[in-house]
């Protein structure tokens, strides 16, 4: 029998079909973190949890190490609903700090390491906290601000603090100039390492935190590259229901797998997905301690799936062909699976991976206040062109913001998801919070994600642009989306990115920056004519772009998306007289 379909995703849920009958783990919800990874998983504790340059830990020596440091901030009289900073890339000690936190209920305020001094005392100052754990490189920057905060502890975390001995040794040598730099005295400046000793052999009791859905547990901050930064507060409840969508994802995250994890832990995808998912479901997390595109070529062949941006794909396929027969067998042996998420793929370049890689790899998509993802496509049922169906639980419509009324199946309209991932609040920004959580004329509140696409009739999301980067050209709206997808179908083209940029006679106009494929060795005047002419062909009079720029490389955000106010200021510097 036919099912009667009613023209409304959040009626009909077509996506259902695409789900596991029977999730690869029951998650209960109503538990931190902490308890859903070590608890029922006695007989299994000696499995191995994460590898990191060599150096491997068994889910229970990560729990043992987990609990010592929460014996030391206990010591240090941290409790429940405290504060405590973290700018940490992916080592073992992010993870053992993050679990321990959330062990005593304190909330961790994760940021981007890669942060100026200013950026970093005002943070310290709105959280108000008195710890701080953070990498190496950031010492110099502390010891200027440190008698300007409140501060009583700073963790420091030495990248190579983990490594095998002989490995440490060669890192202590080669970065000896660099080592000797960081040196400090002041006595508030700890060792994480040293630190954790405080727990050992002490009678300190852990406390037991009630389980509490609204209460913050995690911090995240925005990127700012939409508007203004905002500090994203995330419960346990959002990392647990994650986890539970996911597991009825025929995505092969499970018990025995091994992931590779090129995302930093300071955004919801590399911390929720690409870490404590993996580690709640049982697989083994290789922590990449660098995020570059090059960072996925020395673990080729030593994991089952891989949690990754698109950057890291274009430059795998790219040099995919230089590495040795033998590397690659072990990669096509190995791989179930290649997740891309933080931004677009396009067919072709879909296309073109799966036939490099010999393997699935499925877009998925979502942002910060979600905790990350939000819809992703089936492996087995995979859809080029889209970013994947709703994780299970969860319902996603395309929404008219003026009528207020739910689309139909093919209309566009802005993305809005109702889920349990959704984040409590923006922190101190009651109104920017309205802006985003808003209830419906249904009574439920959906997340209002400001980006702009359509649902067809199996359930599967496609983009269509940026609400924010809608371009308005003489009254006309163009969505970048449409002029970037029409010239990346130029096989000569590699990527390309669509600005809006002043214009005296129109007031806006599109302007493109693109890169070109190196197969095809071309004058760059000769590649503007082809792209001119395509646009002309197959663009709408007021959809094709006034300006042309070639570069070498396309800029990236912090959390790998493409930089596009850095695009919109070149934009700005070349094309406005």
């Amino acid at each position: 029998m036919t099912q009667q379909m009613c023209s409304y995703p959040s009626i009909d849920k077509p996506q259902y079909k695409y789900y596991r009958n029977i999730p690869a783990q029951n998650i209960k919800t109503n538990q931190s973190i902490y308890d859903l990874i070590f608890q029922n998983k006695q007989e299994k504790m000696d499995a191995l949890a994460l590898h990191y340059l060599g150096r491997n830990y068994s889910y229970r020596e990560l729990k043992e190490k987990t609990d010592t440091l929460a014996k030391s901030f206990i010591l240090s009289g941290y409790k429940a609903g405290d504060t405590v900073l973290i700018g940490l890339s992916n080592t073992p000690e992010a993870v053992i700090a993050s679990l321990a936190l959330n062990r005593i209920g304190c909330i961790q305020r994760w940021f981007d390491i890669r942060v100026n001094e200013k950026i970093l005392s005002d943070y310290i100052i709105a959280s108000q906290c008195k710890c701080l754990i953070a990498i190496d490189i950031l010492i110099p920057a502390i010891q200027n601000i440190l008698d300007s905060t409140n501060l009583n502890n700073v963790l420091v975390v030495h990248p190579s603090s983990c490594l095998p001995l002989a490995k440490k040794n060669i890192y202590a040598i080669k970065y000896r100039k660099q080592i000797k730099a960081l040196r400090y005295k002041d006595r508030r400046i700890k060792e994480f390492w040293n630190y954790i000793k405080l727990g050992r052999n002490t009678d300190a009791i852990i406390p037991e935190i009630s389980f509490d859905e609204t209460r913050p547990s995690i911090m995240i901050q925005s990127s700012g590259t939409t508007g203004k930064p905002k500090t994203i507060v995330h419960s346990d409840f959002s990392e647990t229901s994650a986890v539970k969508s996911l597991a009825y994802s025929d995505i092969p995250i499970v018990e025995g797998k091994t992931l590779l994890n090129l995302l930093p832990p300071w955004i919801a995808y590399g911390l929720g997905e690409a870490i404590m998912y993996p580690l709640a479901m049982g697989c083994k997390v290789i922590l990449s301690p660098t995020f570059d595109p090059d960072a996925i070529m020395p673990y080729l062949g030593k994991f089952t799936i891989c949690l990754a941006a698109p950057f890291h794909y274009r430059y795998l396929c790219e040099h995919f062909n230089q590495i040795q027969t033998k590397k690659q067998k072990q990669f096509y042996a190995s791989v179930d699976a290649l997740v891309s998420g933080g931004d677009k793929i396009t067919v072709q370049e879909n296309q073109k991976f799966e036939e490099t890689f010999k393997t699935k790899v499925v877009n998925g998509y979502g942002n910060n206040e979600g905790w990350g993802c939000l819809t992703v496509n089936p492996v087995n049922n995979n859809r080029y062109g889209s970013v994947g169906i709703p994780k299970w639980g969860e319902t996603i419509i395309s929404y008219d913001n003026e009528s207020e009324k739910e689309l139909s199946y093919g209309e566009v309209g802005e993305i809005c998801v109702n889920c349990n991932t959704a984040f409590l609040y923006y922190d101190q920004d009651e109104v920017e919070t309205k802006k985003v959580k808003k209830i419906h004329s249904d009574g439920k509140e959906w997340l209002h994600t400001g980006d702009l696409g359509y649902i067809d009739s199996d359930g599967y999301v496609f983009l269509s642009g940026r609400a924010r980067r809608v371009i308005v050209r003489q009254g006309f709206k163009i969505s970048a989306y449409t002029i970037e997808d029409k010239i990346c179908e130029i096989p000569e083209i590699k990527e390309c990115v669509a600005v809006e940029t002043p214009d005296k006679q129109e007031e806006h106009v599109p302007a493109v920056f693109v890169i070109v494929d190196e197969n095809y060795m071309m004058e760059q005047e000769a590649i503007i004519e082809l792209i001119k002419m395509k646009c002309k062909t197959e663009l709408k009079e007021y959809e094709i772009p006034k300006h042309i720029c070639i570069l070498k490389n396309l800029p990236y955000t912090a959390n790998g998306k493409y930089d596009f106010r850095w695009l919109e200021k070149k934009a700005l510097e070349l094309f406005t007289e």
